[in-house]
């Protein structure tokens, strides 16, 4: 009967491991749903077949659910902007940063700019509209707000602000004339140049966006072994590496988060429609 029991666990185990772990995944809503999912369909398709885990996508729109999936438990793993990583860290203190991913440049670290619409003229003098991805995107009320202060002295909180909920309506509500200016990822806003958009103002390196897992949710083990998957992909060549894996991934490092200091309160509604 034991050896009976003992076959019947080993089999169970067997199966579970064939079928593998499911990891509940948020990709940052940066873009459309089918491209954000797309982007990431070659790391999730290189874990799946490195490690003994299934990739479960949660699209979320907004930030803030995103936050909420981590505290209730229904997320394990997400692709976090820096801002968005701090917010939930004062919230919720089981998380933790394994890898960042490294831009066209090599480095993981990023900027947030402000563009616009190259015909486009602003008076400073005047009221201006400025388009932000959401509340909680380190390039959307957060950094805009500090270049548009350091760049052209004028202050948000007084302009017309709208959340168009990601980096690349933000900048396709410039191309169709809505907003003036746009405040975005630069590696996004560079691919709207061809559109007629120019970069006005950059910010200083920020932490790369990185992936960041819920340590409530997921094993030591568990953790490090993606950990380590990912991190054997500095071996490939680079040629192979494909969607958000294109450029490379570096070791996370919590140390980086320190340079970023919110010294003002983000509002979570726009104050335009």
């Amino acid at each position: 009967m034991k050896k009976l029991i003992l076959f019947f666990l080993l089999s169970l185990s067997n199966l579970l491991l064939a079928q593998g772990v499911k990891v509940n995944f948020a990709p940052l809503p940066t873009k459309k749903a089918t491209k954000n999912i797309e982007e990431f369909l070659p790391m999730s398709s290189y874990l799946e077949s490195k490690i003994s885990i299934k990739i479960n996508y949660i699209y979320k729109k907004d930030y803030q659910d995103i936050l909420d999936g981590f505290k209730d438990n229904s997320i394990d793993m997400a692709y976090l902007g820096p801002l968005l990583y701090l917010s939930l860290k004062k919230e919720y203190e089981f998380i933790e940063p394994i890898i960042s991913f490294k831009q066209e440049d090599g480095l993981s670290k990023y900027r947030c700019v402000l563009a616009k619409f190259k015909e486009d003229e602003f008076d400073k003098k005047q009221q201006i509209k400025i388009a932000l991805t959401q509340p909680l995107s380190t390039c959307g009320y957060f950094m805009s707000n500090i270049l548009l202060r350091e760049n052209f002295n004028i202050d948000l909180a007084k302009q017309k602000y709208g959340y168009t909920m990601s980096h690349t309506n933000a900048l396709i509500s410039v191309v169709k004339g809505e907003f003036l200016i746009a405040g975005a990822k630069e590696g996004i806003a560079k691919q709207f140049e061809s559109l007629g958009v120019e970069i006005i103002a950059k910010s200083k390196l920020l932490p790369g966006f990185s992936i960041v897992v819920n340590t409530k949710t997921l094993t030591k083990e568990q953790i490090q072994s993606i950990k380590g998957a990912l991190l054997e992909l500095e071996k490939k060549d680079k040629n192979e590496l494909k969607g958000i894996l294109s450029n490379g991934v570096v070791e996370a490092n919590e140390c980086d988060y320190d340079e970023l200091f919110i010294d003002f309160n983000i509002p979570y509604k726009a104050n335009t429609k």
